[in-house]
């Protein structure tokens, strides 16, 4: 009994140190290396260590595939023995073949393997001294399996030994900008930049347009008058033209055109009265895109056609607002401001500041110390509404955290302008 009490303690630990090395390579290879290189400028020592092994994969894999297969090896021989030992030598072979395989698989490779590629970063820290430790007890067989590797890699692929990748995971780099410490090397505009790029693939036209309800036209019976009026008050270099209801947009109005018009600069043709319509001169060609087209593929289209505006409309074909180039680059770099441009916001005092409602959850972020939650809303005026549950009224407060909303301006469709007040020891952050 003590030699089979023996065979059973040493198969066991067999398995126990195949587990160890199968899982200790699998947590290796899916390490962050980023998270790994933090951990250590920190002044981690596992991370160190680990952080050396993953800059000799050849060293680290050597290391692995010895021992798995000298614990897999032995595990199996040893338990061979001992079922001979129980049942004779056919039937000893055949029931260690049924019970070893399975055993093996189970518990010295899924079940590891399991654990470490669910956790890679927190196992690989701490089997990292195990395998560098078996690398030097299995020195010679590991030295000439690194070898042989390193020579093969170099003869097929012709590339140098142990050489990091030069590429980065999409995950990899999203690990990179999540780090808010000291000394992150990427600068905090250079990582917002990089996430409005990397959710840029999936913004559709509905979430940047302007909303009809939003938006500045013109009926296309108006007068020349009132388009430079309207222009010039709003600073508005295109207006939609609609006819008869807002949703049938038929054209666009450009400032430009108006002027030339006016003063009689088109092809040498009389000026027309301020009093004559703007169909004059109206753009016609409308291009029109679904509110369900990508971003990033609109931008292609408007740079293919020349166009710097389209119309977004419903599955109906009435439109439902406008997009242009600029609210489409603004996904990535943020707002753009102009010398003609609306603002969307400005401070009035200390801890107070005048939002138009329409602005986006997202410049908020950028603007002041409040952190509205994700919702089914894109902008100040749309959060107001989902938390108030109604169109509120004009003066009427709302208060969410630190903040404390006054609806400045309202009507019986849409919020228009909010105060936000901040107390002292916030405002002044």
């Amino acid at each position: 009994m003590s030699d089979n009490l023996l065979s059973l303690l040493l198969i066991m630990l067999c398995l126990s140190l195949e587990g160890l090395f199968s899982g200790g390579e699998i947590a290796l290879v899916s390490s962050d290396i980023n998270k790994i290189r933090r951990k250590a400028r920190s002044g981690s020592r596992s991370a160190a260590l680990t952080l050396k092994l993953l800059e000799r994969p050849d060293w680290f894999f050597s290391t692995a595939l010895t021992g798995t297969n000298l614990c897999a090896v032995t595990g199996t021989t040893v338990a061979t023995a001992l079922f001979i030992s129980l049942f004779g030598t056919v039937r000893g072979e055949m029931i260690s073949a049924l019970v070893m395989v399975p055993t093996v698989l189970v518990m010295a490779e899924i079940i590891p393997k399991s654990i470490c590629q669910q956790h890679p970063e927190y196992m690989a820290a701490r089997l990292s001294w195990f395998i560098w430790a078996a690398s030097w007890i299995l020195f010679p067989a590991v030295y000439l399996i690194s070898r042989i590797s390193r020579g093969t890699v170099r003869i097929f692929m012709g590339e140098k030994d142990g050489s990091p990748s030069p590429y980065i995971t999409r995950e990899g780099l999203k690990a990179v900008l999540a780090d808010r410490g000291p000394q992150s090397d990427i600068l905090s505009g250079e990582k917002e930049m990089v996430k409005r790029i990397f959710d840029f693939t999936e913004v559709t036209v509905a979430r940047i347009m302007v909303p009809l309800s939003a938006m500045t036209a013109l009926p296309v019976t108006a007068t020349l008058r009132e388009a430079v009026l309207l222009a010039a008050g709003k600073k508005y270099l295109r207006i939609p033209v609609y006819r008869d209801q807002m949703f049938n947009i038929i054209g666009v109005l450009h400032y430009f055109d108006l002027l030339k018009t006016l003063h009689g600069y088109d092809q040498g043709q009389l000026p027309l009265s301020p009093d004559d319509t703007i169909a004059s001169c109206l753009r016609p060609a409308v291009f029109c895109v679904p509110e369900t087209k990508l971003a990033k593929e609109l931008l292609v289209e408007l740079q293919g056609r020349g166009e710097r505006m389209a119309v977004v409309v419903d599955e109906y074909g009435g439109a439902v607002g406008i997009v242009t180039i600029e609210d489409i680059l603004e996904e990535i770099v943020g707002e753009i401001d102009d010398e003609y441009g609306e603002k969307l916001y400005k401070k009035i005092g200390p801890g107070r500041y005048l939002f138009n409602a329409q602005i986006g959850v997202e410049q908020i972020h950028q603007e002041i110390p409040l952190r509205i939650p994700e919702g089914d809303y894109e902008t100040l005026g749309g959060f107001l509404l989902y938390r108030m549950g109604r169109i509120p009224k004009r003066k009427e407060t709302f208060r969410y955290g630190d903040a404390l909303f006054v609806i400045e301006d309202a009507d019986m469709k849409a919020i228009r302008e909010v105060l936000v007040v901040f107390p002292p020891e916030v405002g002044s952050a």
